[in-house]
């Protein structure tokens, strides 16, 4: 099995988003992710959006680059890139957490230059599918 590129980024929201604009989101995610065989999570907390790809280097870094410019949110900071044997995130083309409780924790990514990597583990583990409860949301 070949490595698989893994990132995690955060960025501003640009606006407050309505439930309706986020499902937008996912809907297109999932479609596209599918055909390109990508997987992660999408974390919106308000303020704040939260993401981890995964999938084929060829694939992940062009797909970050598209995220990037997307004018719903603003300062994408990625904070973790790695290569990893196998997905964290497996069947789960886009799973989706709405989750208040991490805006403190995002918001202090967004203006610490540097980061602790047990915080951004934490955050990321948070984002994980429960395989007992299924995908979220």
């Amino acid at each position: 099995m070949s490595s698989l590129c893994q990132l995690f980024y955060v960025s501003n929201a640009s606006r407050p988003y309505e439930d309706a604009v986020i499902q937008d989101i996912l809907q297109t995610s999932r479609r596209n992710n599918r055909r390109s065989d990508v997987t992660g999570c999408l974390l919106f907390s308000g303020l704040h959006f939260a993401q981890v790809l995964e999938g084929a280097e060829a694939v992940v870094a062009p797909l970050a680059r598209r995220i990037a410019g997307d004018p719903r949110h603003a300062n994408v900071t990625v904070l973790r890139e790695s290569h990893r044997p196998e997905r964290e995130y497996g069947d789960w083309s886009m799973a989706y957490l709405h989750d208040l409780g991490l805006e403190d924790r995002l918001e202090q990514f967004m203006r610490s230059p540097e980061h602790d990597q047990r915080d951004i583990a934490e955050v990321m583990a948070r984002m994980k599918p429960d395989t007992v409860m299924g995908a979220l949301r």
